[in-house]
C-alpha cells in the first residue's frame, strides 16, 4: 500500500476530531489549551468559544492538518501525555511515516502479521466504542458521559480484611473509611495489579477487586477495559482483555454455552479468530465483574468442570471452570465482588491477590466536584459547602454517596434554593435528593404505585434481590407504565445487560423505599400480601438485632431518621400517607432493650451503632429518653463521624456517670468546636465521675478546651486518665490553672505523656497548694528527671491530699530519690503509695529510703521493682523494714538483681515487723537456699505475710519440703505464686501435702510452667476436692493429656471443690478434651475458664 493510499483510507475531517477530542478535556484544561492559543487567536474570539466553536476557529485559521499539528503540540506542553499519545497515534501523517520506516516484519511489508494485527485493531477499536461512554444515572435520554471525563482515581489497598460483623456497606465505607486507610497495607496503581510480588516475585494471575456498594468497583472496571482498548495499559502482558458482567450470566442460567460463544458476543463481526486468540492463553486477561450478583452457587461445582473452550456448558459450570482454573489456567483473571461475598468465593479462587477499593482520598473528592459540575466556581462552591460539613465530607469517600451529593446540591443550585436541606444525616440527604425529583403539588404516579414499589424493595431486601422482573412488578401491584416515573427519575432503573429486568439505581435507595414501607404502610398490609410475613416494623428490629445481619443496618437508619420532624414532615407530603405514632415508641423500646444488652454483654461497637441510629433522628426529645439508661460508656473512637455521632449523644446522656473513650483520629484535624461539643459533657452532666481518654490523639490545642471544662464550677469529674495523649509541657499550664480551681478532681493520669521537667515543674505549683484535692498521680514515663525531684519534695510536703504517687520509668537516679526521701521524713507528708519501678536507683538509694521508712508513719506500699538494687541494697531496707515503726505492708523488689545472700536479711526483717503484707520477689535468681531461708519466716508464727510472689527466682524441688513446713504453720497466707520455676513431681508432691492440710488458708495457687507431668496432676486434683479455700488455681503452660483433663473434670465436678478460676494452656488440648471443659463450663457457671502460655 503507498503512502496516499494510507492517507486517502485514513481521512478525516479535523474539526469534528478536535471536538471530539475536546469533549474529553475538563473546564480548567480548556481554560489552559485557550491560554497556549491566546498568542497566534483572538482572545475575544475563544473567551466565550464552546468546543464545537473554538474547533472551527482553529481549523479556519491554521487549517485542518496544521489545527490538529498545533492541538497536538499543546496537549505534550499541558502534560496530557494519554490524550497526546492517542492523537498522535491518530494523526494520518505520523502514523504513516512510522510505519513505513518499519523493517521486513513490520505492519505494511508482513502479510503474514495483517491478520493478527487488523483482529486485535478491530476488537480494540469496537471495546473503546462500548466502554468511552456511560450513562449518567441523571442525564436526559439518550445523553452519555465520557468515562475519561467522570472516572476519579480511587485508593487501592493490597489487603484481605475479614470481618467477622459487617456494618452496611455504604455506611460503612462512608463513616469508617479513615479507619480502613490507616491500616497498614501496600497502596496501588492500576498499573501494577498484576506486578510480581514483593516477597515471593511471582505474578498473581487472579486479582480481586473488593469493596462495598457504591465504591466504584464496576467504573474502575470498565476504565481498565477502556485504558487496555486505548492501549494504555497491559499492553506488554494482555494480548486481549474480555469483560464478563456477571449480572448477564444471571440471565443465561437456564442456558448452555461455551467461552468462544461468551467471547463472540462483543466481537466485531461474524468471524472471530478464536485460534489466534486462545494460542497465548497467558495473554489472556478476563473480567468478570460483579460475582457477588450471580444468582447461581460457582462454589459448589468442584467435580463437574470443563476445560474445553470450545463446547458448551451450563453457565454455572462454565463461569465456575475459569474461576477454578480448570479451564484456561494459564490466563489471567480481574474480578470485582463486594466484601460480603468474599467468604463464600474465597475458596474457589487459587491464590489470589486481594485488592481493597478505598474509595476517593480528600484531593480526589474535589476532583470528582470538579468533574461533575464542570465549571470551576459551582464547583468550588460546592466543596466548600461539604468541606465545612464534617459528616457529608467524610461520606463522600464513597462515589455513588458523592454524586449524590453533587446531584443534591446542584438541583438545589438550580432552583435558586437554600442548601440547608441538604442536612447532616443520611435519611435527610436522601430525603432531599428524592424531594427534589418532584415538582411541588404534582402527582406524578398514584400512592398505590409508591406503595408498590415499596413493598417490592422490602420483599427484595428480605430474598437478598437487587434485580427484579416483569413477574416481580406485577405481584406488588406495579405494571411498566406505573414506574415509567421512576425510570424517567433514575431511581429506578431498566438494568442494562438483563432483559425485562429492573432495579433500583443502587442498593441504598431500595433500603430507603423499604424504610418508607415500615414507616408508612407496614403494620397495615394483609395476610396475602408478598411481605406479610415480614410486615412489621419489629420484624426488620429483630433481624438488625442478628449478628451479621448487615442488610438491614441502613434500613433502621432511615426509620431513625424519619423521626425528624423535618423529615417526617416530607415523608408524609411525598407519599401521601400519615405515620403512625407507635412507631416512635416502638422504637424506644427496642433502643432501650439494646442498649441494657450493650452494656450486659460489653459490646461497644454495637452500642456505637445504636448511637448513630440515634443520630438520626436529631430529636432532644427521643435522644434524652433512650439514653436516659446508659451509665457506662466505653468506645474506640477512629472516624470523625463516631466523633460526631458521640458528642451529639452525650449532651443527652445526663446518668452517664463513667466515659471511657479512645480518640485515634490521626488523618483528620478537628475543629475547636468540635472539641468543645465533646467536653462539654464535663460540665454539662452532674452524674459524670469518670472520664478517660487514655491512647487518644488529644495534643495540646485540645487540652485548653478539656482545661476550661475542668474549671467550670458545675464539673463534678473525679477521675481523669489522660495517659498516652501526645501531651506535652505546653498543655501543663492550663492543667495548673484547672487543678488550682478544681476541688472535685481526685484522680489524674498523666503516664506516657512528653511533659518533662518543665511540665512537671508547672503542675507542682498548682499541686502544692493545699486546696488541690488530687489525692492519686499517675506520671509514669513522662521523661522526667532528678530535676523535677525537689519541686515534687515541696508539694509532698505542702499538699497533705496526695496519698499515691506513680513515676515510674523516669530517669529520676539517686539524687531524684534523695530529694523525694526528704518530703518523706517530714511529719507534714501523707504519701501512702509511691511506685519508683525502673527509675534507674542502685542500693545508694536505699540508703535514703531506709531512713525515710523509718521516720515515715504514712506510706504502706513501695515499689522499688525493676532497679538494680543488689543485695547490699536489701540489706539497708531491712534495716527499716525490721523496725516496728516502718508502715509498709506491701514491698515490690521484682527483677531487682537479688540472689541468696540477701534472704537471710529480708526473713529477718519479716519475722519482726508484723506490717508487710504483701512481699514480690518475682524474677531474682534466690535459688533453693535462698528460698529455704525465706521458709525460717514463712513459718514463723508473727509473720503475717499474706502475699508472697517468687515466680522466676530459679529454684527446683530442692526446697519444696521446706516450703510445705512453712505452708503448713502459716495461717495467714492466701495467695502464692511460685510460676516459672522447675519443681518437678516431687516437688508438686510435697506442696500439695501442705496445700491439703487443714490449716492452709491458700485461696490462690499458681504453679505455671512448673515442669511437672501426670503424677504431679493427680496431686493437684486432689487438693480441689479436699482445699474449701481454694478458688484460683493456674496450671498453664504444664502439658496436659486427656487422662489428665478427665481427672481434672472429676475434680472440678466434687462437691468440696470451691474453685472459681482456672487458668490452663486450652491451645495444647485435644478436640474431646476441649469438649469436656466446655460441659464443664456450662455445669458450673460460677468457675471462669482462662487459656494462657
Amino acid at each position: 500500500m503507498c503512502q496516499s493510499g494510507l492517507l486517502t483510507e485514513m481521512s478525516w475531517n479535523g474539526s469534528c476530531r478536535l471536538v471530539q477530542y475536546f469533549e474529553n478535556l475538563t473546564v480548567e484544561e480548556m481554560k489552559k489549551f485557550k491560554l497556549f492559543l491566546s498568542d497566534s487567536l483572538p482572545r475575544g474570539l475563544m473567551e466565550n468559544a464552546d468546543r464545537t466553536d473554538l474547533a472551527m476557529l482553529m481549523v479556519d485559521h491554521y487549517g485542518q492538518q496544521e489545527a490538529w499539528d498545533v492541538a497536538v503540540n499543546i496537549w505534550e506542553k499541558m502534560g496530557l501525555t494519554q490524550v497526546w499519545k492517542e492523537a498522535r497515534a491518530e494523526d494520518p501523517l505520523i502514523y504513516a511515516a512510522e510505519t513505513l520506516k518499519q523493517g521486513e516484519q513490520g505492519l505494511l511489508k508482513s502479510k503474514d502479521a495483517l491478520p493478527e494485527s487488523g483482529n486485535k485493531m478491530k476488537y480494540r477499536r469496537r471495546m473503546k466504542e462500548k466502554f468511552q461512554l456511560l450513562r449518567d444515572r441523571n442525564s436526559r435520554p439518550g445523553e452519555h458521559a465520557n468515562l475519561h471525563h467522570r472516572f476519579t482515581r480511587l485508593l487501592l489497598l493490597q489487603e484481605y480484611r475479614h470481618r467477622e460483623q459487617k456494618e452496611h456497606e455504604l455506611l460503612a465505607s462512608g463513616w469508617q473509611h479513615a479507619e480502613i486507610m490507616k491500616q497498614r497495607g501496600q497502596f496501588l496503581v492500576v498499573t501494577a495489579l498484576f506486578d510480581p510480588d514483593e516477597k515471593t516475585g511471582v505474578c498473581p494471575q487472579t486479582v480481586v477487586l473488593q469493596g462495598p456498594a457504591g465504591i466504584g468497583k464496576t467504573t474502575l472496571a470498565r476504565k481498565v477495559m477502556l485504558d487496555w482498548a486505548e492501549g494504555n495499559l497491559f499492553q506488554d502482558r494482555f494480548h486481549y482483555v474480555f469483560y464478563i458482567s456477571c449480572r448477564e450470566m444471571n440471565q443465561l442460567v437456564k442456558r448452555e454455552i461455551s467461552l468462544a460463544d461468551l467471547i463472540a458476543n462483543d466481537w466485531p463481526g461474524s468471524q472471530v479468530p478464536m485460534t489466534e486468540i486462545m494460542s497465548c492463553p497467558e495473554q489472556l486477561l478476563f473480567i468478570i465483574d460483579g460475582l457477588d450478583e450471580l444468582k447461581f452457587p460457582c462454589d459448589e461445582h468442584r467435580y463437574d468442570l470443563c476445560k474445553d473452550w470450545k463446547r458448551r456448558w451450563p453457565v454455572h459450570v462454565l463461569l465456575s471452570s475459569l474461576l477454578r482454573k480448570s479451564m484456561l489456567p494459564e490466563a489471567s483473571l480481574l474480578i470485582t465482588t463486594r466484601l460480603t461475598a468474599l467468604g463464600k468465593f474465597n475458596s474457589v479462587l487459587e491464590t489470589p491477590r486481594h485488592v481493597e477499593i478505598l474509595g476517593f482520598s480528600e484531593e480526589e473528592r474535589k476532583e470528582y466536584f470538579c468533574r461533575f459540575f464542570r465549571d470551576e466556581d459551582l464547583a468550588q462552591r460546592a466543596f466548600s459547602l461539604i468541606e465545612d460539613n464534617e459528616i457529608l465530607f467524610t461520606m463522600c469517600f464513597v462515589p455513588l454517596v458523592t454524586w449524590i451529593v453533587c446531584t443534591c446540591l446542584k438541583q438545589q443550585m438550580e432552583r435558586g434554593q437554600g442548601l440547608s436541606q441538604v442536612s447532616q444525616t443520611a435519611s435527610a440527604l436522601y430525603m432531599c435528593y428524592l424531594s427534589n425529583l418532584f415538582t411541588p403539588g404534582e402527582r406524578i404516579c398514584s400512592n398505590h404505585t409508591l406503595r408498590g414499589l415499596c413493598q417490592l424493595a422490602a420483599e427484595g431486601i428480605w430474598g437478598r434481590k437487587i434485580l427484579f422482573d416483569e413477574e416481580d412488578l406485577r405481584r406488588h401491584g406495579l405494571e411498566i407504565a406505573d414506574v415509567s416515573a421512576f425510570l424517567d427519575m433514575y431511581i429506578f432503573q431498566k438494568d442494562d445487560g438483563c432483559e425485562n429486568c429492573y432495579s433500583f439505581i443502587h442498593l441504598s435507595f431500595q433500603e430507603f423505599f423499604a424504610a418508607v414501607f415500615y414507616a408508612l404502610w407496614g403494620e397495615k398490609v394483609g395476610s396475602k400480601s408478598p411481605v406479610a410475613a415480614h410486615a412489621k416494623v419489629k420484624d426488620i428490629l429483630e433481624k438488625c438485632r442478628e449478628t451479621g445481619s448487615s442488610s438491614v443496618t441502613l434500613i433502621v437508619h432511615f426509620l431513625f431518621g424519619f423521626l425528624r420532624a423535618e423529615t417526617a414532615r416530607k415523608l408524609e407530603e411525598l407519599f401521601s400517607c400519615q405515620m403512625s405514632q407507635d412507631i416512635k415508641l416502638e422504637l424506644l423500646q427496642w433502643v432501650h432493650s439494646e442498649i441494657e444488652r450493650c452494656q450486659k454483654f460489653s459490646l461497644p461497637g454495637q452500642l456505637l451503632e445504636l448511637m448513630s441510629f440515634l443520630y438520626e433522628t436529631q430529636d432532644e426529645g427521643f435522644l434524652a429518653m433512650a439514653m436516659h439508661h446508659i451509665q457506662d460508656i466505653t468506645l474506640n473512637i477512629r472516624t470523625k463521624m463516631q466523633f460526631l455521632i458521640l458528642a451529639f449523644c452525650l449532651k443527652y446522656g445526663h446518668e452517664v456517670c463513667r466515659i471511657r473513650l479512645a480518640i485515634k483520629l490521626r488523618r483528620f484535624h478537628l475543629s475547636p468546636f468540635t472539641w468543645r461539643e465533646l467536653f462539654s459533657v464535663i460540665s454539662r452532666n452532674q452524674n459524670l465521675r469518670e472520664l478517660d481518654l487514655s491512647s487518644s490523639h488529644l495534643g495540646d490545642s485540645s487540652m485548653i478546651i478539656l482545661c476550661s471544662e475542668l474549671k467550670h464550677p458545675d464539673c463534678t469529674l473525679q477521675k481523669l486518665r489522660l495517659d498516652d495523649c501526645h501531651l506535652t509541657a505546653a498543655c501543663c499550664q492550663d492543667l495548673s490553672y484547672a487543678l488550682g480551681s478544681n476541688h472535685q478532681l481526685k484522680n489524674l493520669n498523666l503516664s506516657v505523656n512528653s511533659l518533662g521537667d518543665d511540665g512537671m515543674k508547672l503542675l507542682c505549683e498548682a499541686l502544692g497548694n493545699q486546696d488541690c484535692s488530687i489525692q492519686e498521680l499517675r506520671m509514669f514515663w513522662c521523661h522526667l528527671t532528678d530535676t523535677c525531684c525537689k519541686d515534687l519534695s515541696s508539694t509532698l510536703i505542702q499538699n497533705q491530699n496526695l496519698l499515691h504517687l506513680d513515676l515510674a520509668a523516669n530517669v529520676l537516679k539517686d539524687d531524684g530519690v534523695k530529694l523525694l526521701c526528704e518530703a518523706l521524713k517530714h511529719p507534714y507528708c501523707q504519701l501512702q503509695i509511691l511506685v519508683l519501678w525502673k527509675c534507674h536507683l542502685t542500693s545508694v538509694s536505699c540508703e535514703y529510703l531506709s531512713c525515710a521508712l523509718i521516720s515515715n508513719q504514712s506510706l504502706t506500699l513501695l515499689d522499688l521493682s525493676g532497679n538494680n538494687l543488689g543485695d547490699y541494697g536489701i540489706k539497708l531496707l531491712c534495716e527499716a523494714l525490721g523496725n516496728q515503726y516502718c508502715s509498709v505492708n506491701s514491698l515490690m523488689l521484682r527483677s531487682c538483681g537479688l540472689t541468696a545472700s540477701c534472704c537471710q536479711d529480708l526473713s529477718t526483717a519479716l519475722k519482726r515487723n508484723r506490717s508487710v503484707t504483701h512481699l514480690n520477689l518475682a524474677d531474682n535468681a534466690l535459688g533453693n537456699h535462698g528460698v529455704t531461708l525465706l521458709c525460717d519466716a514463712l513459718g514463723y508464727p508473727d509473720c503475717h505475710l499474706q502475699e508472697l510472689k517468687l515466680q522466676g527466682c530459679c529454684f527446683s524441688e530442692a526446697c519444696c519440703w521446706d516450703l510445705s513446713l512453712a505452708l503448713k504453720s502459716n495461717q495467714n497466707l492466701t495467695h502464692l505464686n511460685l510460676g516459672g520455676n522447675s519443681l518437678g513431681n516431687d516437688g508438686v508432691k510435697h506442696l500439695c501435702e501442705a496445700f491439703r492440710d487443714p490449716c492452709c488458708r491458700l485461696q490462690e495457687i499458681k504453679l505455671w510452667r512448673s515442669c511437672f507431668t501426670v503424677e504431679g496432676f493427680h496431686h493437684l486434683f486432689a487438693v480441689l476436692k479436699s482445699n474449701h479455700n481454694l478458688t484460683h488455681l493456674n496450671i498453664a503452660g504444664n502439658t496436659m493429656g486427656d487422662d489428665e483433663v478427665k481427672l481434672l473434670c472429676e475434680a472440678l465436678k466434687h462437691p468440696n471443690c470451691n474453685l472459681q478460676k482456672l487458668t490452663i494452656s486450652r491451645w495444647q488440648l485435644s478436640d474431646q478434651a476441649q469438649r469436656m471443659l466446655d460441659d464443664i463450663r456450662e455445669s458450673h457457671p460460677h468457675l471462669t475458664i482462662e487459656s494462657s502460655n
